[in-house]
């Protein structure tokens, strides 16, 4: 198992991924803990693990999986806010819905509640970042058996100052 290709990527708030793309075959799984990503630094043993629970999950049996291991640059600190705006905007959006909702099948006082309760549920399962966060994401497909999968993993790497 080798890496295949690296390239970078310049997404969203211009944040920079560097991008490496592997190939695994059913007698790699074992390497995958070697495997060492230079841009995880001091995570690179979390990011194994991950890589290999999400090879696991893709099931690939005696198929080739396809794997992408995306690590951004360190955030700036107006990068972070932007990530953070929208992460306000999704609870904002979610909870106004469940709130309107409830109070068109029940009554308002239900339906205010029900917006504070969602709100606190919502932000509690998406993540804040801060400068100096590095974001990483795995990718896995696997073609071929029942039909294409694909499937994905994500963490962030919290900076310790």
């Amino acid at each position: 198992m080798q890496i295949e290709k690296t390239y970078e990527y310049a997404g969203n708030f211009g944040i920079v991924f560097h991008v490496s793309q592997i190939v695994v075959m059913p007698d790699d799984r074992a390497r995958l803990r070697e495997l060492h990503i230079s841009e995880a630094k001091g995570a690179h043993y979390q990011v194994n693990t991950m890589l290999v629970a999400l090879y696991d999950r893709m099931q690939a049996g005696k198929r080739a999986c396809e794997m992408k291991v995306a690590v951004s640059r360190a955030l700036s600190r107006q990068q972070a806010d932007r990530l953070n705006d929208q992460r306000h905007t999704v609870i904002t959006t979610l909870a106004s819905g469940f709130g309107g909702l409830t109070t068109w099948l029940s009554n308002p006082l239900f339906g205010k509640a029900t917006n504070s309760e969602s709100g606190d549920f919502i932000s509690g399962r998406l993540p804040t970042y801060h400068a100096g966060d590095v974001i990483v994401s795995l990718q896995a497909s696997v073609s071929g058996g029942i039909g294409p999968q694909s499937s994905a993993s994500s963490m962030i790497i919290e900076s310790r100052g």
